[in-house]
């Protein structure tokens, strides 16, 4: 069994908490694999002009997504369902479109949308400057790493990981976020297969660092057997990607997204599909205190209740930028927001 092993130390200090740390099957939120270039077609890859202009060419909305990734995206006999692709169906409903799936895998997502082969990508995959020629639009969801253990485990918490042998994959912002929390050496093991949680059954690992939602579901074959110990260790955050020459496109996703979050029905997807249920209030992670946007709230109304004053919202925005986009007034209800320390 091919593994890597690599012993941790304190890291230096987290930027903004968990920015941009993904870690489910494949690495979400971690640079994908480059797949090979594709070969770009100029007609495909030119700028959409938007849903309304692909309504009125008569075409689907072409949707990069892998096509094996329950619950957010897999292919049935009837066709597809999961949580991504009826946020896909809920985005192209609003300018009378159809979604065609243009089945990729994770690392080749990226390409699928800058070769003009998808309009977009919806597949698990967070804001990063490794992806060249991408746009990311506001999250549609915000979700945490966790801690799993084997149940009865006596490691509770992130600093009980001390000397102990944690599971994750190879994404540097995971490590660091691990390494922070543990506050202490412990043994990496990054395996370069996916069968994480038959080895921590097995008893190879002490402790696992993931992705929540993607824990939740897999664990489910595994019976009583492990325990998620900490389901709020930050906020990270899974955005649609789109060609950085569409800002129509773009503009168009992110007018959609506000509105599905603002109606609830981002949460009720979440509910559906994740097993998630919608906060109201502010928490804490073992990172730091996360705020949930109420309805009809902005980014200065946020900072000056939180930061004591409406003129911090940059800060805000700057600790968030991952989660609001480019954008600082698409906000919508129920989004988690990272408070700045």
């Amino acid at each position: 069994m091919r593994h890597t092993t690599v012993r941790f130390g304190l890291a230096a200090p987290l930027l903004a908490f968990g920015f941009a740390c993904g870690s489910g099957p494949p690495p979400a939120g971690a640079p994908a694999t480059p797949a090979g270039p594709l070969a770009v077609d100029p007609a495909l890859a030119a700028p959409t002009g938007g849903l309304a202009a692909l309504a009125a060419a008569n075409r689907p909305l072409l949707v990069a997504a892998d096509p094996d990734a329950a619950p957010f995206l897999s292919k049935t006999a009837s066709g597809f369902e999961g949580f991504e692709y009826a946020l896909a169906e809920a985005i192209a409903a609003t300018a009378g479109l159809k979604v065609e799936v243009v089945s990729a895998t994770f690392s080749e997502l990226p390409a699928a949308v800058t070769s003009g082969r998808a309009d977009l990508a919806i597949g698990q995959i967070s804001p990063s400057s490794a992806y060249d020629g991408l746009a990311w639009s506001v999250s549609y969801l915000q979700y945490s790493l966790c801690l799993i253990t084997p149940t009865g485990s006596p490691l509770k918490k992130m600093p009980d990981l001390k000397g102990k042998t944690v599971g994750m994959y190879d994404d540097p912002v995971a490590r660091q976020l691990t390494s922070v929390l543990v506050g202490a050496t412990y043994e990496s093991v990054i395996f370069e297969d996916y069968g994480y949680f038959e080895k921590m059954v097995r008893g190879q690992l002490d402790a696992m660092v993931y992705d929540c939602p993607l824990a939740r579901y897999e664990m489910k074959m595994y019976g009583d057997k492990l325990h998620i110990a900490d389901d709020a260790l930050n906020i990270t955050t899974y955005n649609v990607a789109v060609r950085k020459d569409d800002p129509k496109l773009l503009s168009d996703v992110n007018g959609a997204l506000k509105s599905l979050g603002e109606q609830g029905l981002l949460a009720t997807l979440e509910q559906r599909w994740l097993g998630e249920s919608a906060r109201t209030g502010s928490y804490e992670t073992a990172a730091g205190r996360v705020v949930v946007v109420g309805k009809g709230e902005s980014l200065s109304m946020i900072a000056g209740r939180e930061l004591g004053s409406v003129e911090k919202w940059k800060a805000l925005y700057e600790a968030n930028r991952d989660v609001v986009g480019p954008d600082p007034d698409v906000v919508y209800a129920g989004m988690r927001l990272r408070v700045p320390k």
